[in-house]
């Protein structure tokens, strides 16, 4: 019964992978990390944004390939803290941003509908 549980637990942390809401923290991970930043551009009160982050969270296959390869960031229109100028003027939400840890573009964003297969094709490909 220990041995199950164990097995269990470790199974639903070796694809857990951590979402931040601080670009400047992601952006700093993901350049010590060596890994890819994914930034999920939102709105608030969006629930098509809620829906389309759901999707992203809940797909284990994609969990597994962020917690290797990307930093995943939650970033809202409008908040505070300071993100790259071109999302400044995004007018689809939600929009999804494949960065580089140089904060250069590695594949085209993903507006409004987030396809998951696009998605890791994108990541696996870095």
């Amino acid at each position: 019964m220990i041995k199950t549980l164990i097995v269990l637990v470790y199974a639903s942390y070796s694809f857990a992978f951590s979402v931040d809401s601080s670009y400047n923290r992601a952006h700093q991970k993901a350049i010590k990390e060596n890994k890819m930043l994914l930034v999920f551009l939102s709105k608030k009160e969006c629930p098509h944004c809620n829906k389309e982050l759901y999707k992203i969270l809940n797909n284990e296959p994609l969990k597994a390939a962020l917690s290797k390869r990307a930093v995943f960031v939650v970033v809202f229109k409008n908040q505070n803290e300071s993100y790259p100028v071109e999302m400044l003027y995004t007018l689809e939400y939600p929009t999804l941003f494949f960065l580089d840890k140089y904060e250069l573009f590695s594949c085209s964003a993903m507006r409004s509908e987030i396809e998951i297969k696009g998605l890791l094709e994108c990541i696996e490909s870095k």
